[in-house]
């Protein structure tokens, strides 16, 4: 590949990039606006990060078509963590492209950590406050 077709397949990952990150943020905000708006106008109380609202995936899903706050926060939380997590993604496949192979040992380790905290958070319910 030659430095010119190389320099322009780099300024398409990044736009990909920003685009993922941008649409990521106001995804977030779009779920958390909704959550808050859904959460005063029934006059619930602010949730606790220690409770546990969905049992299963059937359960959520039923919270989110009967527009439950939490459901909506749930996903602006998800969507917060899974943003840089894409990004994350995306920089494995840009640098397995350019052939960069050490680059994708290191984003791979990352995304690999990011991988083993969410399940060791999941399945152990590990309480950090």
């Amino acid at each position: 590949m030659d430095e010119k077709q190389l320099k322009i397949e780099t300024q398409f990952i990044n736009k990909v990039v920003a685009i993922i990150l941008a649409t990521g943020m106001y995804t977030t905000i779009a779920f958390y606006l909704i959550g808050l708006i859904l959460m005063f106008a029934k006059g619930g109380a602010i949730p606790s990060l220690s409770d546990q609202y969905f049992h299963s995936i059937g359960a959520f899903f039923s919270s989110l078509f009967a527009l439950d706050s939490r459901a909506f926060l749930y996903l602006g939380t998800v969507s917060l963590i899974m943003t840089p997590v894409s990004r994350v993604l995306i920089s494995i496949v840009a640098f397995w492209k350019e052939k960069d192979f050490k680059y994708v040992g290191v984003t791979a380790i990352v995304f690999l950590v990011i991988a083993i905290s969410v399940v060791i958070g999941s399945v152990f319910k590990v309480n950090v406050g």
